[in-house]
């Protein structure tokens, strides 16, 4: 019998500054697989096996431009034994399509980071706990319920 975990946050820099606000918020209560900087073939191959009741997936930040991104992020959806997925939309728009395209066929739900306010990089959000609050608000950061 396989044991049902919590959730999952999985994937790049976004993955780990949302696990370190869920963490913030809610004590260590998901499993973390994320390292910055990765793109979605090595976010596949960290893909961990085994059953989440929700899981965060941010991918494609880092490889916007690759030929193989929508493959890669469906071969990520496919390997996850999970309940419900939230996908996180970084702020290079080239990526979201793939990504919405990915959520759709897969019935997810996504976040769009744009609505966190950037930093000076473009790339990474001033503050992740909006993300964290809106994946805890919809159920994606395991049971236990937030005050906001």
């Amino acid at each position: 019998m396989m044991v049902l975990a919590s959730c999952l946050i999985l994937g790049d820099s976004h993955a780990d500054g949302t696990a370190a606000a869920v963490r913030a918020a809610l004590g260590n209560r998901c499993t973390v697989v994320a390292r910055a900087g990765i793109g979605s073939a090595a976010i596949l191959d960290r893909t961990p096996a085994g059953s989440y009741g929700s899981a965060v997936i941010s991918a494609g930040a880092n490889d916007a431009g690759n030929p193989h991104l929508a493959d890669n992020l469906n071969a990520i959806r496919g390997k996850l034994q999970v309940g419900k997925v939230v996908w996180l939309l970084p702020y290079d728009r080239r990526a979201t399509a793939a990504i919405e395209n990915v959520a759709k066929r897969w019935g997810d739900l996504v976040i769009d980071l744009a609505w966190a306010r950037a930093r000076r990089d473009g790339i990474h959000c001033q503050s992740y706990s909006w993300v964290a609050r809106s994946i805890a608000r919809a159920g994606y950061a395991g049971s236990v319920r937030m005050a906001f």
